[in-house]
């Protein structure tokens, strides 16, 4: 079997907004970029200290076969923005632990978001065990994405927990709020 080239390979910690009222946890997220137009996102949970388990959070398990729908993040989602280096626009991926998801397009920030295309759905895997989950999103954006054009990608996750809090999770938080969208956030390319 060929391998794909790997264009971007990076590993990264995503970081609480209010680090005080949202659940222990270490998140890691291993992005692949791949020249032939693939990409890959691994998001890693392990509960932090004074958590033994993730049993804490809510995050459904599949139920049926999965679906584009919107809202994803108002519950547990995994989330990557691409953006278009040297350009406002950029794509937001939602990703449901269920397997649900959506892609969206904006022309700048928050502009009103339109739906993208793909020939085939994400394909979305969630593993869990007691002390980790593992939610793997393998997605193909070729022929929708300018080939060999490199993303600048913003990481982020809502979680959930068994209480209906979300907190926010991202690369960093450069603003007073909440913010997956702001660029600033966004690996540089």
């Amino acid at each position: 079997m060929a391998r794909h080239a790997v264009m971007v390979r990076q590993l990264c910690v995503l970081q609480p907004f209010a680090p005080d009222t949202c659940p222990p946890l270490l998140v890691r997220v291993e992005a692949v970029w791949q020249t032939s137009g693939a990409l890959a996102f691994s998001f890693g949970l392990r509960p932090g200290p004074g958590w033994d388990s993730l049993e804490g959070l809510r995050c459904p398990s599949r139920t049926g076969h999965p679906q584009r729908r919107d809202g994803l993040w108002q519950h547990t989602c995994f989330e990557a923005f691409l953006g278009w280096p040297d350009s406002p626009r950029y794509w937001e991926l939602n990703a449901a632990a269920n397997g649900d998801w959506n892609l969206y397009a904006f022309s700048a920030y928050r502009s009103p978001p339109e739906l993208v295309d793909l020939p085939q759905a994400p394909r979305i895997q969630l593993r869990r065990q007691a002390r980790d989950l593992r939610c793997d999103i393998e997605l193909d954006l070729h022929p929708c994405w300018p080939e060999a054009m490199q993303p600048e990608i913003g990481l982020a996750m809502v979680v959930e927990d068994q209480g209906g809090r979300l907190s926010y999770w991202a690369l960093s938080h450069p603003g007073d709020q909440p913010d997956f969208h702001d660029r600033r956030a966004f690996l540089p390319t």
